[in-house]
């Protein structure tokens, strides 16, 4: 399983962001840290928890790194001391290189953190200006190689079809992440309700995304390079030249893992059939904590037929579906429940399937997104 503190600060919001954060000035840190170790403790008296073993220590949000290395390290700390860790751990860090001073990595790398992940999203200037990114491309490019030089491991979001973004750029970008050495996590642009950048577009000041043509493009064009490269694409958006990860994603346990994420506004929680989400309000979160109760605003349990479709999404973060495992599960195989899907799948060219298991083609992986969305309930009314 994965426990992931989350830090819903930021210090500004970039233009893209639907985060529930809270800006650095409308809050005191300390303590929301302390209604944060509130719910930790909470979970970690539970018999699930007790008994579950963690091996990540995720810092998500927000921006974790508004917080002193020695915040970092004594939540971190906190955390070690109340849950089970296994011999192989390891921990990871969200940040931005505006609240990263290089003295603040320092400390974390000393500390033993592994992996510093950073919302690159693009190497040019202009195109982060108008995202309302915080900081500049050479700054960023200067956190990675000080984290590099130390050893981390660096994971940088890289984000296509940026409005205005030219192919030249986004190759730039490409070019500038396979140079730094890092892992890459390439995500489309989405246009969020309610987001700076639907603001801007809707009233001209920025111009729209391109087309899905446009998009499909570059995304092709990230795969070629960083498969040319020697990345291999793992999980959902990862591309990865580290032969460990390719081998111990934190995925390749979906839908049956864990992740027990804490903190205002987090959405990503799941445990065994559970999902839930917390109270997105930060002084709502500290007050429902501080007065002994959960903060979770939303919890659903999943059926078995919920279950089987999150087995096929395993589809979507590029693993293969078991048909052993399967029927272990749910007493039927995938073609049993699923046939008009798979055969439809099948016939395009998406999927492979023999005896053992359910596998994307590398067509498959241009549209796995699509291929998710064939599993999903049908919508009615």
């Amino acid at each position: 399983m994965e426990l992931q503190p989350w830090i819903s600060i930021c210090d500004s919001r970039c233009a893209f962001c639907y985060f529930p954060t809270t800006a650095t000035t409308k809050i005191r840190i300390e303590p929301y840290l302390e209604a944060l170790k509130k719910e930790l403790e909470m979970y970690a008296g539970t018999r699930y928890v007790k008994t579950s073993v963690f091996d990540e220590i995720v810092l998500g949000g927000g921006t974790p790194s508004v917080l002193s290395a020695e915040q970092m390290i004594d939540l971190i700390d906190f955390c070690k001391a109340r849950f089970n860790i296994n011999d192989e751990y390891f921990i990871k860090v969200t940040g931005s290189s505006k609240t990263l001073a290089l003295s603040k990595i320092d400390k974390l790398a000393e500390y033993g953190v592994y992996q510093m992940d950073m919302g690159a999203q693009t190497f040019d200037d202009k195109l982060r200006k108008m995202m309302c990114l915080p900081d500049s491309a050479a700054d960023v490019e200067k956190a990675i190689r000080h984290a590099r030089k130390l050893g981390l491991c660096v994971c940088v979001d890289l984000m296509y079809n940026l409005p205005g973004q030219t192919m030249e750029s986004w190759i730039n970008t490409l070019k500038k992440a396979i140079e730094l050495d890092v892992e890459v996590d390439t995500y489309s642009l989405h246009v969020d309700p309610g987001t700076l950048l639907e603001k801007m577009i809707k009233t001209g000041k920025s111009p729209p995304p391109g087309d899905a043509e446009y998009e499909k493009q570059m995304y092709l064009t990230a795969y070629r390079m960083l498969t040319e490269a020697g990345y291999k694409a793992v999980g959902h958006d990862r591309f990865s030249r580290v032969e460990w990860h390719m081998r111990e994603n934190c995925l390749n346990g979906w839908p049956w893992g864990g992740i027990l994420t804490t903190g205002a506004g987090c959405f990503m929680g799941y445990l065994q059939r559970f999902s839930y989400s917390n109270i997105e309000d930060i002084n709502q979160y500290m007050k429902t904590v501080n007065s002994g109760k959960l903060p979770i605003s939303r919890l659903s349990e999943s059926t078995d037929e919920d279950m089987m479709r999150r087995e096929m999404t395993r589809l979507y973060l590029r693993l293969p579906v078991s048909k052993t495992e399967f029927m272990e599960r749910f007493g039927k195989l995938p073609e049993d429940v699923f046939p008009q899907q798979l055969k439809r799948l099948k016939e395009k060219g998406l999927i492979e399937i023999d005896d053992r298991e359910i596998r994307i083609t590398k067509q498959g992986e241009v549209w796995k997104g699509n291929i998710a969305w064939e599993f999903a309930p049908k919508q009615t009314g």
